[in-house]
C-alpha cells in the first residue's frame, strides 16, 4: 500500500466514514447538506456583508467577542475588484468537488471538500458576521459538524435534530406566544387562522415541540409516521411567513432522517460515542447562554444570538442619530424621507444636515422594516463605532426606542455620546436601559409581517 492509500485509509477511519459509505440515508443526507451550502454561498456572494468596504458602509458586524474581525476581511465589493467573486468561485468549484466525490463513491475526496465549505460557513457565522448568524446555520453547522465529525452519525443526526427543536422552544416561553400576541398584534394576524385560534395554534407549536418532537424517534412505526406529517406540515406551512431559508435548512434532514426511510436507531453504547454526548452538551451549553446573561433578552438582546433564538416577538424600534463633526451642534429642521428605498431590515425615514461655521450636524431617523427584524442596540453601537474613529466626528448621539407585540415604545438608549460607551458580551450595560428606568415615548401602529 503506497502513502497516499495509506494516508486515505487513515482519514476515513478517523473521521469514521465507513458509516456513511455503507448507509443510504447519511450519504443522502451528505448531499441536502451540499445543497443547503449552495444556497448559503449564493445569497453571500450577492451582499458585500465581510468585504473589506463592509465597515464603512455599516453591513459588517461583528461578534462582541470579537470586535476587531473585520482586520481580517481579505477581499473587496465588486465594485472594487473581482477578488469576492474569485474566492466564491474557489468554493464553487470545492463544493463540485464535493459532488464528484458522492457520486464516485470517493468519500475521502467528498468529505474534505466538505470540510473546507464547513470551514468557510462556520467562519462567517461565528466569527466574521454578527448580524450574518441566524437559527438556520446553527441548524446546517451543527448537523454538518456530526455529519463530517462525530462517530455513531446517525444516531447523532437525528438525536441532534430533535433536540434542536427542543431548544428551539425554550424561547418560546413568552406570552409573544403563549398568549399569540406576536400574531395578534399583526395587521393581518396569523395567515389561514382565525383572529380567535391565534392562542390555540401558537400553543399547539409550543407543545409540539416541548413533547410532541421526541416521537421523531419512536419505535412504533405509526406514532413516528404521524410525527414526522406533523413536522412536515408545520415547516410547508411556516414558509408562507418566514420564506425558503429556514425550511430549506431543516425540511431536508427532516425528510431523509425520518421520513420513509426511518428506522430506530438505538443508543450507542461505546466509549467512541462519549464524543457525540459531549458534543450534545455543548449545544445545550450555548443555549443556555442566551438565558445567563444579564439583561432583557427580548428588549436589550444581550445574549440573544446565542441559541436557536427564533422569532419570540413582534419588534418594532426606532432609531435616532445625530452626528456632530468638526464641533457642537445647532438645533437642525428635519427633511422628510419618507418613500426612499429601504434598506432592509431598517428604513431611513428622514435625514438632515446643518452647516455653520466650521460645525456640521447629521442627524438620520430610521426605522424597522419588519416585526421579526431584531431591535438589537448592539448592531447600532457597532456600526457607530466604527463613525467614532473619523478624525472630523466629534460625538455622536444615539436614541433607539424598542416596542414589543405592539406595547409602548420604551426608549432603551438615550446616549448623548456613543463613542465614550462599551459593550460587554456577558454583562448587563448600563447604557441600555429596561423599565421603570427606560420610559415610555409612544405606542406604535399595528405592522405587518412583510413592510
Amino acid at each position: 500500500m503506497d502513502i497516499v492509500s495509506r494516508v486515505a485509509s487513515s482519514y476515513e477511519r478517523f473521521f469514521s466514514l465507513a458509516e456513511i459509505r455503507e448507509s443510504v440515508v447519511l450519504r443522502l443526507y451528505f448531499g441536502a447538506s451540499l445543497f443547503f451550502t449552495f444556497i448559503t454561498f449564493y445569497n453571500w456572494v450577492l451582499v458585500p456583508t465581510v468585504a473589506v468596504e463592509s465597515v464603512n458602509s455599516g453591513a459588517a458586524v461583528c461578534w462582541p467577542y470579537f470586535q476587531r474581525c473585520h482586520e481580517f476581511f481579505f477581499f473587496h465589493d465588486t465594485r472594487i475588484d473581482d477578488s469576492r467573486g474569485i474566492f466564491y468561485a474557489i468554493l464553487l468549484t470545492v463544493l463540485v468537488a464535493a459532488a464528484i466525490g458522492i457520486l464516485r463513491n470517493r468519500w475521502t475526496l467528498a468529505h474534505a471538500a466538505a470540510v473546507v465549505l464547513f470551514a468557510w460557513e462556520a467562519l462567517v457565522v461565528f466569527a466574521f458576521s454578527y448580524s450574518v448568524a441566524q437559527p438556520y446555520y446553527y441548524y446546517h453547522l451543527i448537523l454538518t459538524a456530526i455529519l463530517l465529525f462525530i462517530p455513531h452519525k446517525l444516531y447523532f443526526l437525528k438525536f441532534a435534530f430533535v433536540f434542536l427543536y427542543f431548544m428551539s422552544v425554550t424561547v418560546k416561553f413568552d406570552p409573544g406566544w403563549i398568549l399569540g400576541t406576536y400574531f395578534s398584534s399583526l395587521a393581518h394576524g396569523l395567515p389561514l387562522v382565525p383572529r380567535d385560534m391565534i392562542p390555540i395554534a401558537s400553543n399547539l407549536v409550543i407543545f409540539s415541540q416541548v413533547v410532541g418532537c421526541w416521537f421523531l424517534l419512536a419505535r412504533h412505526p405509526r406514532l413516528q409516521a404521524a410525527t414526522f406529517y406533523t413536522f412536515l406540515g408545520f415547516h410547508l406551512y411556516s414558509s408562507i411567513l418566514i420564506f425558503y431559508m429556514f425550511p430549506a435548512a431543516v425540511i431536508p434532514p427532516l425528510v431523509i432522517l425520518f421520513g420513509p426511510l426511518y428506522r430506530y436507531t438505538a443508543p450507542p453504547v461505546s466509549w467512541s460515542a462519549a464524543f457525540g454526548w459531549a458534543f450534545i452538551a455543548c449545544i445545550a451549553l450555548f443555549q443556555i447562554l442566551g438565558f445567563v446573561t444579564p439583561g432583557d433578552r427580548r428588549l436589550t438582546l444581550e445574549g440573544n444570538k446565542f441559541g436557536m433564538f427564533m422569532f419570540e416577538a413582534n419588534h418594532q424600534c426606532v432609531a435616532t442619530i445625530q452626528k456632530y463633526e468638526d464641533g457642537t451642534g445647532i438645533p437642525l429642521e428635519w427633511k422628510a424621507n419618507r418613500g426612499a428605498p429601504c434598506a432592509s431590515p431598517y428604513c431611513k425615514v428622514a435625514e438632515s444636515v446643518s452647516v455653520t461655521g466650521t460645525s456640521t450636524i447629521s442627524r438620520s431617523r430610521f426605522e424597522s422594516g419588519g416585526p421579526s427584524t431584531r431591535c438589537d442596540p448592539y448592531e447600532w453601537w457597532f456600526r457607530l463605532q466604527q463613525q467614532c474613529t473619523k478624525d472630523t466626528v466629534t460625538r455622536i448621539s444615539l436614541q433607539f426606542d424598542h416596542s414589543i407585540n405592539g406595547g409602548p415604545f420604551y426608549r432603551i438608549v438615550d446616549a448623548s455620546d456613543i463613542c465614550g460607551l462599551g459593550y460587554a458580551m456577558f454583562r448587563h450595560n448600563d447604557w441600555i436601559r429596561v423599565p421603570p428606568e427606560a420610559q415610555v415615548i409612544g405606542y406604535p401602529v399595528t405592522n405587518i409581517e412583510r413592510d
